[in-house]
């Protein structure tokens, strides 16, 4: 069973906008969907058959129950806490298929104490960082990768630079120390802010930078996997996490980190040739 620890959200994207008139309307497809970066790594993890199951915290609304039963349709085994209001995130995506966000996590940020039984059969943990961005669900987080049984690995997701730079470099190292995590995703942008900061990542650090190679960091050496070429980009949402999916699946199956990175790369290709996460 592979568990991911973090954030069931509602996006609301906006495709194909050009640059913005102030004060009237601009026009754009407009799509809601299920998100939230641990979400989306389940999503994808149980679409290509492997077990997985998703942990975290809905608002006590119609918007949560709706999106947790969506989530489960996935084939996902849903765990969640429900207090408060779901979150969501207004997704602006430009015609060249880049995107920005605006993030209210909501009730995912207020994550409490997971019920050990949650993590019973795991076999891999993964935390994207976003959920360790506020104290509560910091703690959450921090207790239940101790709570672990020895032996099963942990993968963390930088998320943003936005929110390494609201954690700041010493919390995220003390993040990464309290997590152990045996693998580490990042972009170009947020592996370059590491860097500036300099911080030590154990593990296998993976950085991932687009359409160039994935430079894979492990024990000394460094790989670059190439990436396969995808025609028509939609949507860049969910790229990575379905990468973290494609790699974490690997990985759990004795795959070597070049290969799992391999693996990450073709199936983070599903989601830029869609509208929305995965």
């Amino acid at each position: 069973m592979i568990v991911v620890l973090g954030d069931l959200i509602a996006d609301v994207v906006a495709l194909g906008v050009g640059e913005l008139e102030s004060g009237t309307d601009n026009t754009a497809q407009v799509a809601l969907t299920r998100g939230g970066s641990a979400a989306n790594v389940a999503a994808a993890v149980a679409a290509d058959g492997v077990p997985a199951r998703f942990i975290g915290r809905v608002g006590d609304d119609v918007l949560g129950r709706t999106l947790t039963e969506e989530l489960a349709r996935t084939g996902v085994d849903v765990r969640v806490q429900r207090a408060g209001r779901t979150g969501a995130i207004v997704i602006v995506v430009d015609e060249q298929g880049e995107r920005t966000m605006i993030t209210d996590r909501g009730a995912a940020a207020e994550l409490e104490d997971v019920d050990p039984v949650w993590l019973d059969g795991a076999r891999w943990l993964h935390v994207p960082l976003y959920g360790m961005s506020t104290p509560v669900s910091w703690r959450a987080i921090a207790a239940a990768v101790a709570a672990l049984p020895d032996g099963v690995p942990v993968s963390v997701d930088l998320s943003s630079v936005t929110t390494l730079r609201a954690l700041g470099p010493s919390r995220v190292a003390e993040a990464l120390k309290a997590l152990r995590p045996a693998a580490v995703f990042a972009n170009a942008d947020e592996a370059s802010w590491v860097e500036v900061e300099g911080l030590r990542v154990d593990g296998t650090f993976v950085v991932k930078r687009g359409a160039d190679p994935v430079l894979v960091h492990s024990k000394g050496r460094v790989e670059a996997v190439p990436v396969p070429p995808v025609a028509g980009i939609v949507d860049t949402t969910g790229a990575g996490d379905a990468f973290a999916a494609g790699y974490i699946a690997a990985a759990a199956d004795s795959a070597g980190p070049p290969e799992a990175a391999r693996a990450g790369a073709e199936r983070a290709r599903s989601a830029l040739v869609r509208a929305g996460a995965l």
